[in-house]
């Protein structure tokens, strides 16, 4: 097991590099930089080619690119994610401000998800073709096809008409930057609950369709109607054999939702108000501010290598048909 976890290390690292290449070579590839951006929101026409040509150098823009990436890479062995020029702070204490709320609105929405989405595909399965069934299945194809800013806004229409005063955001505004206190607290619960069904509703349609496709194809296999002739009860047929194997490709899929769930949350962060680090993202693209917008996508690598190795360590472990070498 050891030995396994750390070939899946290793390969995580040299994945990393090679991304860190092609992140870079991304944020290269638009015409301009933000010295541009900056000179054209202040309103400059021609004729600020000095002015352009020091804040160039300053900002090392006028280095080559392969120099440009050399001093980025040699940050990230430091634990610098390189300097924002637009908010003119460290990234990696911007992200760090943010993250907090990211991880908590994406990590309840999955909670949220999968709790609920396996425990309704589960039913659904065991009730194959009866009205239960198809009103779940209908459920699951509304709830994909349904963007998650768009259920954002049908929620807070909701909230709206029925008296209530929440708009968006996590805080009302008297409690926006006061201190914790148990009244912020359930202020916060007051707020969070849209976010998360907003987000967490079309992963949990999707969870619904792979548990209730993955539990009757297990059902009819050979070692269930084994374990049925040797006399075990329905309930440990389900829950301790059939339902083991069906959660492999959920637990697959868990390892690709968490940077899929905070890239997600981008336009419905926008909508609501929230206090991710999404939004953020989209001002960095605009502004050409490559540090930041290169952090926010190596975060995102990052969260995908660390949910695959989990991912890989819980299918090892849950499935014994699966081995480490």
């Amino acid at each position: 097991m050891t030995g396994y976890i750390l070939r899946r290390i290793g390969i995580a690292f040299v994945t990393l590099f090679f991304s860190t290449i092609l992140i870079f070579a991304i944020i290269k590839l638009p015409p301009g930089d933000f010295v541009s951006y900056a000179i054209s929101q202040s309103g400059g026409e021609g004729g600020l080619s000095s002015i352009a040509d020091r804040m160039r150098q300053f900002y090392g823009l006028d280095k080559p690119a392969i120099e440009q990436y050399s001093r980025w890479i040699g940050g990230l062995v430091r634990g610098d994610l390189g300097y924002s020029f637009l908010y003119r702070q460290p990234v990696l204490k911007i992200v760090w401000n943010q993250m907090g709320w990211t991880v908590l609105i994406t990590g309840l929405s999955m909670i949220f998800s999968w709790s609920i989405g396996s425990a309704i595909g589960i039913f659904s399965a065991l009730k194959k073709y009866s009205f239960w069934d198809y009103l779940f299945t209908a459920f699951g194809f509304l709830g994909l096809s349904i963007p998650s800013f768009f259920l954002a806004l049908i929620i807070i229409y909701m909230c709206i008409s029925a008296g209530s005063v929440v708009t968006g955001g996590l805080f009302s505004p008297e409690y926006a930057v006061a201190p914790w206190s148990w009244a912020r607290f359930l202020d916060l619960l007051k707020h969070i609950w849209i976010p998360i069904v907003a987000i967490g509703t079309a992963q949990m349609a999707q969870v619904i369709r792979i548990m209730r496709g993955n539990l009757l194809d297990v059902m009819n296999q050979p070692f269930i109607k084994t374990a049925r002739a040797k006399g075990l009860s329905e309930r440990k047929v389900i829950f301790k054999h059939a339902v083991r194997i069906a959660m492999n490709p959920l637990i697959s899929l868990a390892g690709l939702s968490a940077p899929a769930l905070v890239s997600g949350i981008v336009v419905t962060a926008v909508v609501l108000n929230l206090p991710v680090i999404g939004p953020t993202f989209i001002v960095a693209l605009k502004s050409q501010d490559m540090y930041l917008a290169g952090g926010y996508l190596l975060l995102m690598v990052v969260l995908l290598l660390i949910g695959n190795i989990l991912a890989d360590i819980l299918l090892a472990w849950s499935d014994p048909r699966i081995r480490f070498d």
